[in-house]
């Protein structure tokens, strides 16, 4: 699982969950195994959106959920990486800005 997750840090934004999904289509599990990944990752999903309104780990209980289900589907894997790139530019422009404040009146 570690090893998983190093690939996945180190992927490209924006490619990182299509290049999983490609390892994983290599790995040769056949269809029944691409339908257990989708099934059991549309459960984790709904389970998660269940535990969204109470306090909790919901959100992260969707993510793992949206993961696994890419694992096992090219079209969750292109949404997952679509879905990354946007939430990369809207942090880039929410955050605030790096470069130091002047300070007005200072002698």
């Amino acid at each position: 699982m570690r090893k998983s997750w190093q690939d996945l840090k180190r992927g490209q934004p924006g490619r990182r969950f299509q290049e999983r999904y490609a390892r994983r289509r290599q790995s040769a599990r056949g269809l029944a195994g691409k339908c257990a990944f989708v099934c059991a990752g549309a459960l984790i999903l709904l389970l998660g959106i269940v535990f969204l309104p109470l306090p909790g780990p919901g959100m992260v209980i969707v993510a793992l959920g949206a993961l696994v289900m890419a694992e096992g589907s090219r079209t969750a894997a292109k949404a997952l990486d679509a879905l990354e790139l946007r939430a990369r530019r809207l942090y880039s422009m929410l955050r605030p800005s790096q470069r130091p404040l002047k300070r007005s009146g200072s002698r």
